[in-house]
């Protein structure tokens, strides 16, 4: 083993520059975007969601979804999609799903009758 002596003012010196790019190298790190902003045509949309085209202009309309238009056709980016899926999903308490489900039975005489 080979050992090597410096100033210590080296040392320091050093070891801050050291500091300095792990610094830059955390501070690069996040600021980077996931490469997943990508632009989705209209089929590739549809498909995604699994709604008709009908739909999806629908959506547009509604402002509920943003687009841009390139070239004549939609585009809508990858995180745009998921925003609008994200604000959709609704929660509900199992109990009151069961109950809307045992009342629109009945409403509608859905529910087969025994005898």
């Amino acid at each position: 083993m080979e050992i090597i002596t410096m100033e210590s003012s080296a040392y320091k010196e050093l070891v801050e520059k050291i500091d300095k790019i792990a610094g830059y190298v955390r501070d690069s790190e996040r600021e980077k975007k996931p490469d997943t902003d990508v632009w989705l045509c209209n089929g590739e949309v549809m498909s995604l969601l699994g709604i008709s085209r009908r739909t999806l202009q629908r959506l547009r309309d509604g402002k509920r979804i943003r687009y841009a238009i390139f070239r004549g056709a939609c585009r809508y980016h990858f995180s745009e999609v998921a925003r609008m899926v994200e604000e959709s999903i609704v929660e509900c308490d199992p109990q009151r799903l069961e109950d809307f489900r045992r009342n629109y039975l009945l409403r509608t005489g859905s529910q087969r009758k025994k005898g």
